[in-house]
């Protein structure tokens, strides 16, 4: 294989999915984790829609960002990936930060 076009997009291609399945994902998962443990470990005092919308925003953003990343594969693919950070970032979450960690709610 010459060096070149293809070898670049191939390049590229596995850059965008490691940012799109890791590095987005962990990053949306320390923002939640963040925001309970700043919180005390638990929303409560927050109100409703505060509580909703900075959740939502922590996983809504690194779930668009890595659609956008990965939007040169298609619409289908890209929508994947998306669902893919999500659950990434449930797992991260909950395995990682709640029981791992022993973060979050008591």
């Amino acid at each position: 294989m010459t060096p070149g076009r293809d070898a670049d997009a191939t390049g590229g291609q596995w850059r965008r999915w490691l940012l799109a399945a890791v590095v987005l994902p962990a990053l949306g998962a320390g923002a939640v984790v963040g925001l309970i443990e700043g919180a005390g470990g638990d929303l409560g005092d927050w109100e409703t829609w505060q509580a909703v919308a900075a959740l939502a925003a922590a996983v809504v953003v690194p779930a668009g960002l890595s659609l956008w990343l990965v939007r040169r594969d298609g619409a289908v693919q890209a929508a994947a990936w998306a669902v893919v950070c999500v659950g990434v970032q449930v797992a991260l979450v909950f395995g990682v930060g709640f029981v791992a960690l022993g973060l979050g709610p008591a």
